[in-house]
């Protein structure tokens, strides 16, 4: 093929815009890679930040000429980049503890990203470059969690994506049932969220540990404040200490406090326009919740005692099951209500809903309102149900709890309340 001068002099400032950014790339890439070798002694390094960089370029460069004299040329390179690194493979695998892969696939990785950013697909080169760069830091970590992994939790993490990558995509989207509410795969995608929520806080309450009674009910509640409540009331009773049940108190008010963020997480999911009004109340009462828990760490006294909570892995498939009928109850009790008792019935549907589970009303009218319900409706129903919940909370401890817990944890539950109170007459009013 002949190839014109000027199509070879035809440079301009994407090129070295490209360029710079494929050099950046695989320094970032190269400079990890070489501390983490340098990290281990006697062993022979692979590559190093000025080979990544290098091939950073090259990958750049081959996609570059593949426009100017073909795409072989980039096949070709590629084969050579294949072909050096499994080389070096072999020569490296016969050293005694070196048998890993992970940095000649970082290379080949590295030889793309190069071609990608001529290709103008930067930010996805990035986006890739920022999640291998993790991957590639973060090893001990990742060991880590698979080593605390049981085979139980592992279990439930492959239930997670089997329930949202492989069951939502064959679910039929039709409604049907009585005022033609039901959707199945409306219901499992609210089933996929809660599930979900659950399983992210269960797993940092897992493997980030519970320091202090505070983190531990704020952790705890990311999975189910009623278990909190449960753990705490029941060791308030058996190690009968006034200092240690401050302690629970803090943990049981973070709890129930860290319930109204996780409810404006599932709001804004749903519906991102209501989130931005919900937020308001949640702020509000949240900041009641949580002072009052750090008031009493203020004046605490004493040391705390034993902070461990029993979890439950919140992931299976007939918890799943049970809140998709519970989620579909409440859809028709709300709908039941507002139908024959006007607003009055809507909140008397919220609170009722609240008392055993505060997701599915939350998730049920942030969806009405996203059809074009009244948004303030959906707000004080879902701040009712919420309370409603929290109530129920206090009624655990009250009956479970010490006398000491119950005094102790009944200003932050009375902030909670106030707050909470205050917000729905003054909107109701406005």
């Amino acid at each position: 093929m002949e190839i014109g001068t000027s199509q070879f002099s035809d440079f301009n400032l994407d090129h070295l815009i490209g360029l710079a950014t494929s050099i950046g790339i695989g320094f970032l890439i190269g400079m990890e890679r070489q501390f983490s070798k340098e990290a281990v002694e006697h062993q022979e390094q692979f590559a190093g930040i000025r080979t990544f960089t290098m091939v950073s370029m090259f990958g750049f460069i081959s996609a570059l000429l593949s426009t100017l004299m073909g795409e072989w040329v980039f096949g070709l390179t590629l084969v050579c980049v294949f072909a050096f690194v499994i080389v070096s493979y072999l020569h490296l695998s016969k050293t005694p503890g070196n048998k890993g892969a992970t940095s000649e696939f970082a290379l080949i990785i590295t030889f793309t990203l190069g071609a990608m950013v001529f290709m103008k697909l930067i930010l996805f080169a990035l986006i890739i470059m920022v999640v291998m760069l993790m991957l590639l830091a973060f090893k001990p970590t990742l060991h880590l969690f698979v080593e605390k992994l049981k085979r139980q939790e592992l279990l439930a993490i492959i239930l997670f994506v089997v329930m949202s990558a492989l069951v939502i995509p064959f679910l039929p989207n039709d409604n049907f049932g009585p005022y033609d509410l039901w959707n199945l795969k409306e219901i499992w995608q609210m089933v996929v969220l809660v599930s979900g929520t659950s399983l992210v806080g269960y797993m940092i309450a897992k493997f980030m540990g519970q320091k202090g009674t505070m983190l531990a009910g704020i952790v705890g509640g990311l999975v189910s404040s009623t278990s909190v409540a449960l753990a705490f009331s029941r060791k308030s009773m058996e190690t009968k200490s006034i200092a240690a049940s401050f302690f629970y108190a803090i943990g049981v008010i973070s709890a129930c406090t860290i319930m109204f963020p996780r409810i404006l997480f599932e709001v804004y999911v749903v519906n991102a326009e209501l989130a931005k009004q919900l937020w308001i109340p949640v702020l509000l009462i949240s900041a009641a919740g949580f002072g009052s828990a750090a008031l009493i760490y203020r004046f605490k006294k004493g040391k705390p005692g034993s902070n461990g909570i029993i979890l439950k892995n919140p992931l299976d498939f007939s918890t799943a099951i049970k809140f998709a009928f519970l989620y579909a109850a409440v859809q028709w009790l709300v709908k039941y209500s507002s139908v024959h008792f006007g607003d009055s019935g809507t909140y008397i549907a919220g609170a009722i809903s609240g008392i055993t589970d505060v997701d599915a009303i939350t998730l049920s009218m942030a969806k009405i309102s996203k059809a074009g319900g009244d948004a303030n409706l959906a707000i004080n129903t879902i701040l009712i149900a919420a309370l409603s919940n929290t109530l129920v909370k206090f009624m655990i401890i009250s009956a479970l709890g010490s006398i000491e817990l119950r005094k102790t944890a009944f200003f932050g539950f009375l902030a909670m309340f106030l707050t909470g109170l205050a917000y729905f007459l003054i909107s109701s009013v406005f």
